[in-house]
């Protein structure tokens, strides 16, 4: 065989190792970003929200969107990312312009009946700007980024063999938490509820704490109000509706460590005008709050992050399906959820700061964990030590 055969023949079998590396990653379909439907998607599991969301949101066409941070991606998961018309596009770190972009390509699906938004505090702050080009171009459909992602990457092959291989186990191997429609029935909501004590914010060691405490801060400090944002926020709510697709709007829980953090920085006057901004621009219903949730550790999973058992119930309250207080954790949820409107904000907002004062004069682990954090925070200032760059979620 002469040197140039040879070289044609390498050629040839390498061109066919990678038509066969993605014809598989097409067909099995890992992100669901293509039309192939040889796995039950059931199978799926999605790691990487800021990868997989824009792909999915344009293949699943689903007709309730969960919009939000990283609260609502791990409060109300959605393993395989949609399952039976639900899909979960919330992302980590969110900022307003990607949940705008998120919005959308949303409304371009014409099966899209209601979006269900989990407005965090955070992305009217002006500082929270991180800038993502990675997902700007898979959201905007670039074609170079959605082959590079799914067809000739190998985390999207290896990804694909992982949903292989869950699909030959069965769907008998699936948890009862992956495979039950979204939001999940109440009856495994309350045995979610008792299983989840053996882990939670409540067991964590208070150096973990005060290290999360530390990261969460400079989501609040410094806080600088963005009337751009806001105008933004009003906005999208009303192309919603200009769609006639519901809104149905919410505030996310805080654990009491998050909302004395807030308190003692100094963000609390612009705590009030972002709860404002919403109410001005639609109704939502408020968890976070000094409320009967904020108190509750077993509750959270971290100090920003609420479990998906008392996400679910929030869920179904918001979808208008029955809810049941089986247990503490589940009345405490039941009870902490304010309809606001711009009717009643101010009624409400002084509520609130009775509740933020009565917690405030009531010494507390809340209080001291936050307050050193807070003192951290000053000390390096002082010293001149910037915080990293980024949306710390």
């Amino acid at each position: 065989m002469t040197a140039a055969r040879r070289l044609v023949l390498m050629a040839v079998l390498t061109l066919a190792i990678i038509a066969g590396g993605v014809a598989l990653a097409w067909l099995l379909n890992p992100y669901g970003a293509t039309a192939s439907r040889l796995i039950n998607p059931i199978f799926r599991k999605i790691k990487y929200d800021r990868l997989a969301t824009p792909y999915l949101l344009r293949e699943a066409r689903p007709e309730t969107l969960l919009i939000g941070s990283s609260r609502v991606r791990m409060g109300m998961p959605i393993e395989q990312g949609e399952r039976d018309g639900v899909m979960n596009a919330a992302i980590l770190g969110a900022t307003l312009p990607q949940l705008e972009k998120i919005i959308d390509v949303a409304l371009l699906n014409p099966r899209l009946k209601r979006i269900v938004w989990g407005v965090d505090f955070c992305i009217f702050n002006s500082t929270w700007n991180a800038n993502d080009p990675y997902f700007n171009a898979r959201i905007a459909n670039r074609p170079r980024a959605r082959i590079e992602d799914t067809l000739l990457s190998l985390d999207a092959l290896g990804d694909g063999f992982d949903l292989l291989k869950r699909a030959l186990q069965g769907r008998a191997r699936l948890a009862p938490t992956t495979a039950a429609p979204a939001p999940w029935p109440m009856a495994l909501i309350c045995r979610e509820y008792v299983i989840d004590r053996n882990h939670g914010l409540d067991l964590t060691r208070a150096k973990l704490i005060a290290l999360q405490l530390s990261e969460t801060i400079h989501m609040y400090d410094p806080y600088r109000f963005s009337p751009a944002m806001a105008a933004g926020f009003r906005k999208t709510v009303a192309k919603i509706r200009a769609r006639n697709v519901e809104l149905i709007l919410f505030a996310p829980p805080m654990s009491e460590y998050e909302l004395e953090l807030i308190r003692q920085s100094g963000a609390w006057g612009d705590f009030e005008k972002f709860k404002r901004t919403i109410a001005a621009a639609a109704p939502f219903v408020d968890y976070g709050a000094y409320n009967p949730m904020a108190p509750r550790d077993e509750l959270y999973l971290q100090v920003i992050h609420f479990k998906a058992d008392a996400g679910f119930q929030m869920l179904r309250r918001l979808l208008g399906m029955p809810t049941a207080a089986c247990d503490d954790d589940a009345r405490a949820v039941e009870e902490s959820g304010i309809a606001v409107s711009a009717e009643n904000i101010g009624d409400v907002l002084a509520r609130e700061r009775r509740m933020r004062d009565e917690a405030a004069n009531s010494p507390s682990k809340y209080a001291s964990a936050a307050a050193r954090a807070v003192a951290k925070l000053r000390a390096s200032q002082a010293a001149g030590i910037k915080p990293a760059a980024g949306n710390g979620e």
